[in-house]
């Protein structure tokens, strides 16, 4: 099973390992790309970062947290959205303002995965 069930997914969050999310397209400025999540828990607390990255992707090359950001001024890493004290919060905030869907988060480095299926479905 590639899914978090919720409840294995703020687990994760609680031992301290990063989750993330593949999200699909995005439009940003006038330019199409890809769009996913990932929220990483730290000292400070979980942080949730959104990456909006230019879709280079190929049949062999699917590393999607490799693509260069949409903006060439943005971090490479994505967006800092927020820093919440709690992993039950910063999953509140990523489903109530991002639209991540709570029955689709998946461990660190398989969000790759989930854009590789994305792309057999949208050639």
């Amino acid at each position: 099973m590639r899914h978090l069930t919720p409840s294995f997914a703020l687990a994760a969050l609680q031992r301290g390992r990063q989750i993330e999310q593949f999200l699909g397209r995005t439009e940003r400025d006038g330019h199409q790309g890809l769009c996913w999540i990932a929220l990483s828990p730290g000292p400070s607390g979980v942080t949730i970062y959104v990456s909006d990255v230019e879709d280079v992707g190929t049949d062999n090359f699917f590393d999607i947290t490799e693509f260069p950001p949409l903006d060439p001024e943005e971090n490479t890493w994505g967006r800092e959205i927020a820093v919440l004290p709690t992993p039950e919060e910063a999953l509140h905030l990523a489903q109530r303002d991002l639209a991540a869907d709570p029955e689709r988060w998946v461990n660190q480095g398989i969000v790759c995965d989930e854009y590789q299926d994305f792309r057999k479905m949208n050639p």
